[in-house]
């Protein structure tokens, strides 16, 4: 078979398809359409939408941490695609490998300098914000180009210290034809492995990182909700667990009956957890561990800042549970984490009496599985002092999310 002319994005589609990428995380536009039309020809890339920006790249995260590859994310350029820049920077500190699209709706040159009050109709430029966040971020000018730059891209994600890196695709310059070979090129070889955590290299696909608390830290009520929880999940089950959280308490130790695996994050925005549970849920359907569970142990001054993802993940049938621990300090008078879960197609259950906490994440497990939905466990018991780093509670503790 001879040279084929055919969309360009056609050929990045099937770059995607030979890295391994099953899943595109993003947010639709009329911009990625020639994307999606590449996509539903090429077949073998699923698609899920991600409620903005930040939530595609977390998603992609999650499913890159759980797979070993690059994780895809997809965001139609514009004001909201600014939100891209939180995932890219959690990215290049936890050292994971994603490759960013950024579509566009022409490829105009650059209007010259004008005022800034005048430049307010101006789509932001992502190439420009996006350079010291990632190992590459490029602008596509020449359709030609954008078979080697997906190449490109896929190899730099994953050589040396794994990272981001951002391709600025025009509509117009995806659809265009272009003639390739016979077929993609070769894949690029393997990077140097998961992605770094805390300076050390976090374990790999399958490793096995048992989910307890040091016996030292138990005296408050949060510390002993989690290790109640790690004896729910670790105790029976033969099925591995993916534990998705950013609070210190949840740490390595002791061992279980099944695998378990954490999912920590360095310096993760607000609500960063819900997000890249859906990643890793996901590539774990993908590859057949169905009966693996997913578990998000997250505090809940930031749960409400990304909880719209829920709805993506009731809409795409994508199962976990959610602990949410708090107190009366953290108490929000304007908000309702269980009802915030049922108004997007999840459902809950909080928890005032520890003696009930077992059982809440029992039936948070069962329901997990028969509705295909996150479930939500909301624990109300008293912090400890460690929890919040030795800081004392109060209205700007409370109100600091991502501290």
């Amino acid at each position: 078979m001879g040279a084929r002319r055919i969309p360009a994005v056609q050929a990045a589609v099937e770059i995607m398809k030979d890295e391994g990428a099953d899943t595109v995380f993003g947010c639709p536009g009329a911009a990625l359409l020639p994307l999606y039309a590449a996509m539903e020809r090429t077949g073998g890339i699923a698609h899920l939408s991600a409620g903005h920006a930040e939530g595609a790249a977390h998603m992609a995260d999650g499913w890159a941490r759980t797979t070993g590859r690059a994780g895809v994310a997809a965001v139609a350029g514009g004001p909201g695609a600014v939100r891209l820049l939180s995932g890219l920077y959690a990215a290049q500190q936890d050292a994971v490998p994603l490759v960013c699209v950024t579509g566009r709706a022409a490829s105009v040159p650059p209007a010259p300098a004008v005022p800034l009050r005048h430049a307010g109709h101006r789509p932001p430029d992502l190439v420009r914000l996006a350079g010291a966040l990632t190992k590459r971020a490029e602008r596509i000018e020449d359709p030609a180009r954008i078979p080697g730059a997906f190449r490109e891209a896929f190899r730099i994600a994953r050589a040396g210290r794994p990272g981001p890196v951002l391709i600025d695709v025009p509509a117009d310059l995806a659809a265009a034809e272009i003639v390739c070979g016979p077929g993609p090129m070769a894949p690029s070889a393997p990077g140097a492995g998961p992605a770094l955590v805390d300076g050390d290299r976090s374990p790999a696909p399958g490793a096995v990182v048992p989910l307890a608390v040091p016996a030292d830290r138990v005296a408050s009520g949060v510390h002993r909700a989690l290790v109640e929880l790690a004896e729910v999940f670790g105790g029976r089950s033969p099925a591995d667990t993916h534990v998705v959280s950013g609070l210190p308490e949840v740490c390595a130790g002791g061992a279980g009956t099944g695998r378990r695996h954490r999912v920590p994050r360095r310096n993760g925005p607000p609500g960063w957890e819900v997000p890249t549970a859906i990643g890793v849920r996901k590539a774990l359907d993908s590859r057949g561990e169905r009966a693996a569970e997913v578990v998000v142990v997250v505090d809940g001054r930031g749960f409400p800042l990304t909880a719209g993802e829920l709805a993506a993940a009731a809409q795409y049938e994508v199962p976990f549970v959610v602990v949410l621990l708090g107190g009366p300090e953290d108490a929000d008078p304007f908000t309702d984490p269980v009802k915030l879960a049922e108004a997007y197609g999840c459902t809950g259950r909080d928890v005032l009496d520890p003696a009930e906490f077992r059982s809440a994440v029992e039936w948070a497990r069962k329901e997990a599985v028969s509705t295909r939905r996150p479930v939500l466990v909301e624990v109300r018991t008293e912090r400890a002092a460690d929890a919040r780093g030795g800081l004392p509670a109060g209205l700007a503790q409370g109100c600091a999310y991502g501290t």
